[in-house]
């Protein structure tokens, strides 16, 4: 039986930074059909952006931002074959923790969720505030979560 590992790192690479590419390309422009333009941008450069290998292959990445709001979450993605085995919670909650890490004052993070993964981001205890909106065609939900 093949031993499952995951680990998360920093993408503080340009090899690093094209596997993440990589998987939003595949994941954001391919199969949701987003614009590069609108999926690749200049707060990318801004961002500190993570990988979840699983067995060593890069499969989910996602980012985060310092801004004056607080932290905000953004570009999660999983390759689609790795869905449904908790691999994106794993990332949520580990960005989480590296921004408590680098910005101890800073407690409130927010989101745009995507509409039909909302539950995901609930059950890390997101709450939808505000209506929704269209980013890149798609339905979201502006979520936010408050830690003391």
């Amino acid at each position: 039986m093949e031993s499952k590992t995951s680990k998360i790192i920093q993408a503080d690479s340009d090899a690093l930074i094209a596997a993440v590419f990589d998987i939003r390309t595949e994941v954001f422009v391919h199969e949701q059909k987003c614009l590069p333009s609108e999926e690749f941008d200049e707060l990318d450069a801004q961002a500190i952006h993570f990988l979840l290998f699983d067995n060593e292959r890069p499969v989910s990445t996602g980012r985060i931002r310092k801004t004056n709001k607080g932290i905000k979450i953004e570009r999660i993605a999983t390759l689609q074959q790795y869905r449904g085995k908790g691999f994106a919670s794993e990332m949520i909650r580990h960005l989480i923790q590296e921004a408590q890490q680098r910005y101890p004052e800073q407690t409130y993070f927010y989101l745009h969720a995507q509409v039909d993964v909302m539950p995901l981001y609930r059950s890390l205890g997101f709450e939808p505030y505000g209506g929704t909106f269209i980013e890149a065609d798609i339905v979201h939900q502006a979520m936010e979560l408050q830690l003391n």
